[in-house]
């Protein structure tokens, strides 16, 4: 077997000859090629709504919360097919503002930001949000768990408000789009990471990650229920959501209030994107190439899935660009000490959601022999717990001499879970 790994912008070929191979990839059919007819037909006939065309007559403020370029919307495809639908209602241009929901990532500089979201009408305003200005943000309500939530304003104050997403698994969050959208994405600093810190119980002795925070969890998963309650504190009056394919493009989508469509689209990421497979003890894992693997906060998603199939001591060989670095400045004190016990006291002074990611990426390598193809900077690559390669075939080569006869795991490209119960 002849793979390419997606790798950055580019791939790298492995040769797996020789070595039994059991792929793991998503059991999704490839994606469609009219992007724009696949969102069009969604936005006509909505589940629990009636057609967009409807229900923006007469709307005089619109906003669409899309994702920003660490998530795969094919925004230049589907914005158009949802903006021409709002022109269709009589909504002027200049009524709508495109959100970019970003949470707490930095904002895009203008080339990425137009690459993001594609030609767009004279007259829509195009904004980013920024979770630590609290000059955007306004007070929407109070949660059961005491968590107090603030959005950004032109959410709030829309007389129609859209979102557009990717649904996937979510390492701790169960999963990400539809509610994301709303909470953590135009939400602010203080709550998203009081939300996130509940994946780990820094009271217990030693701290303890709480078992519901998983991919494909929301019922008993303290993170993604408060974001599920956060989110209806305003949420969007249609939700356009998409499930990818196995060649990365969108294959299934629906609108509709996201008590309706969320559940739909969660019973096609669990009937394509779970399998069952038992523990290895080699496994091979691709980020994803861009813009998954642009930084090592959003490659590592691909590694934590990878090692849900990997035995204790297993070796992984992991190929993931991270052009873009670490991807934080917020990281960074992790980085300099990335002890788990270095960590977890800083986490109990004051926790930031990029500590908790270095923390799961060193249990990993803690655990796992992580082989790692990267252009990080070897240095870090080796302080994180990871023995960084510059040839991939080098290590398959390897574990053909040394287990002939030993059934590797192979990620080829998006990755896939263990599947829940």
């Amino acid at each position: 077997m002849i793979l390419r790994l997606p790798y950055g912008r580019d791939a790298v070929t492995a040769d797996l000859r020789g070595l039994r191979c059991r792929v793991l990839q998503p059991a999704a059919p490839k994606g469609v090629s009219d992007i724009a007819g696949l969102a069009g037909r969604a936005l006509d006939s909505p589940s629990g709504a009636g057609p967009l065309t409807e229900s923006a007559r007469g709307r005089r403020r619109v906003v669409v919360l899309v994702p920003d370029a660490t998530r795969k919307a094919f925004l230049p495809e589907v914005l158009p097919a949802l903006l021409a639908r709002l022109e269709r209602a009589g909504v002027a241009a200049e009524a709508i503002t495109v959100l970019v929901a970003s949470g707490t990532h930095p904002p895009a500089p203008p080339d990425a930001l137009a690459a993001l979201l594609g030609p767009l009408p004279a007259g829509v305003v195009v904004r980013q949000h920024d979770a630590r200005d609290d000059g955007l943000l306004v007070p929407v309500g109070t949660l059961a768990t005491g968590l107090a939530v603030r959005l950004h304003r032109a959410a709030v104050e829309a007389d129609l408000l859209l979102s557009i997403s990717t649904m996937a698994h979510h390492y701790f969050a169960g999963f990400t789009g539809g509610p994301k959208l709303v909470f953590p994405g135009v939400a602010g600093y203080a709550e998203i990471q009081a939300n996130h810190a509940r994946v780990i119980d820094l009271t217990a002795t030693p701290p303890r990650r709480r078992p519901g925070c998983g991919p494909g969890a929301v019922a008993g998963n303290p993170v993604a229920e408060e974001i599920h309650a956060a989110a209806a504190l305003r949420p969007p009056d249609l939700a356009l959501l998409f499930v990818n394919g196995v060649d990365g493009r969108p294959a299934w989508a629906a609108a509709g209030p996201l008590p309706v469509s969320f559940p739909l689209a969660v019973e096609h990421v669990r009937a394509w994107y779970e399998t069952d497979a038992g523990q290895f003890n080699r496994v091979v894992a691709s980020a994803g190439g861009f813009p998954s693997d642009h930084t090592l906060i959003q490659a590592h998603k691909s590694l934590d899935a990878a090692c849900r199939f990997a035995a204790p001591g297993a070796e992984v060989l992991w190929v993931a660009a991270c052009d873009g670095g670490p991807g934080s400045p917020d990281m960074a004190p992790f980085l300099v000490d990335p002890r788990p016990e270095s960590i977890i006291a800083r986490l109990g002074e004051r926790y930031v959601q990029y500590g908790h990611t270095t923390l799961r990426l060193v249990e990993k390598t803690g655990r796992h022999r992580v082989s790692c193809l990267t252009r990080l900077d070897r240095e870090l690559v080796e302080r994180l717990g990871m023995v960084p390669v510059d040839d991939a075939q080098a290590v398959l080569d390897r574990w053909r001499e040394a287990a002939p006869g030993d059934t590797v795991a192979v990620m080829p490209g998006a990755a896939v879970f263990p599947r829940a119960g």
